[in-house]
C-alpha cells in the first residue's frame, strides 16, 4: 500500500493562552497542499521496520505512531514502512504530523484493526497537536489544541512557497514567544478577510533571514508565515499570477491547494 502524505499551510494562526495541561489554546485555519511525502506500507509478521529516504530522521513520528497503534489494538502484526521524504522539515508544513496520521490510518486498514476515525484522532493527539487535522483529512477552522474542527470551504488557490535556510523547532517557538494581548479573530472574521499569525513578528525579530525574505516577497504580494515557520508563502487565484511571482522569486516553489487529503480514501 503506497500512500501520499500531504503538507499543510496555516492561513491563520493565533495562540490564545497557555492551558493548565501545558499545551496552548489555538485558533487556526488548516489548508492542505499538493506537496506530499510518499509512504509505502508492507505487511510483516511481528516487527515494525522503517526505511527512510533520503536520510534518517531522529525520533521519527512514523515509528511512534506505529508502535502506539500496535500497543492500543494489541495486534501481533508488524509492518515494513518505506518513507520517501519530500516535505522540508522544521518549516511549519506539518510533514511529521502528516506522516504520523498517514501511519495510523494506513496500518489501521492494513492490520484490519477497525478503529473508527474519532478513536484515531484521539490517538493522534497523543503524538502531536497537528496530527488530528491530518486524520480529519479536509481543510478546516480548528480550535482547542487544533483538534476541534469547524467546517470551512476554502477557494482554490496557487501558493508560492519560500523555504529559508533557518529551521524552527515548534517546541522552541512555543517556549520563546510572547502571548498576544489582542482579542482573537473569529471564523466569521477570517471569512471576511482578516487573518494573522502570532509568530510572525517573533520570527522576524529572531531570524534576520526570515525578515529579509519577508521584504523580498512583499514586492510580489502579502507574505504569510506558515505555522511557527520557517516557510513563508504568497497566495494567488490563478496559475498565471503564481508563475509571474515565481519569476520574481525563482528560489521558491509553486504548489496548489487541495480540498481533501489522499488519506480520506483509506477511511471510506
Amino acid at each position: 500500500m503506497k500512500v501520499k502524505s500531504p503538507a499543510k499551510l496555516n492561513l491563520h494562526l493565533e495562540v490564545i493562552k497557555k492551558r493548565t495541561d501545558g499545551f496552548h489554546e489555538l485558533r487556526t485555519v488548516f489548508q492542505l497542499i499538493d506537496l506530499c511525502d510518499e509512504i509505502e506500507f508492507k505487511f510483516a509478521n511481528k516487527e515494525i521496520d522503517l526505511i527512510e529516504s533520503p536520510f534518517p530522521i531522529k525520533d521519527n513520528l512514523i515509528l511512534k505512531a506505529a508502535h502506539l497503534l500496535k500497543k492500543i489494538t494489541q495486534t501481533s502484526q508488524g509492518a515494513t514502512i518505506i518513507l520517501e521524504k519530500k516535505i522540508p522539515m522544521e518549516k511549519g508544513l506539518g510533514g511529521g504530523s502528516s506522516n504520523a496520521a498517514t501511519t495510523l490510518i494506513a496500518l489501521n486498514k492494513l492490520w484490519g484493526t477497525q478503529l473508527k476515525k474519532d478513536k484515531l484522532i484521539e490517538i493522534g493527539l497523543e503524538l502531536g497537536s497537528d496530527v488530528p487535522f491530518f486524520i480529519h483529512s479536509k481543510n478546516t477552522w480548528a480550535e482547542g489544541r487544533g483538534e476541534i474542527f469547524k467546517d470551512l470551504t476554502l477557494p482554490y488557490r496557487w501558493f508560492l512557497l519560500a523555504f529559508p535556510k533557518t529551521n524552527i523547532s515548534t517546541k522552541v517557538a512555543f517556549n520563546d514567544f510572547k502571548l498576544p494581548k489582542n482579542s482573537p479573530i473569529t471564523k466569521e472574521d477570517f471569512l471576511k478577510g482578516s487573518s494573522n499569525n502570532t509568530f510572525t513578528n517573533w520570527a522576524k525579530e529572531k531570524f534576520p533571514e526570515i525578515k529579509n525574505i519577508f521584504g523580498s516577497l512583499e514586492k510580489l504580494g502579502k507574505p504569510k508565515l506558515s505555522g511557527t515557520g520557517s516557510t513563508l508563502f504568497l497566495s494567488f487565484e490563478t496559475e498565471k499570477e503564481a508563475k509571474k511571482a515565481l519569476m520574481g522569486f525563482p528560489e521558491g516553489i509553486l504548489v496548489k491547494s487541495l480540498d481533501d487529503s489522499p488519506l480520506r480514501l483509506l477511511m471510506e
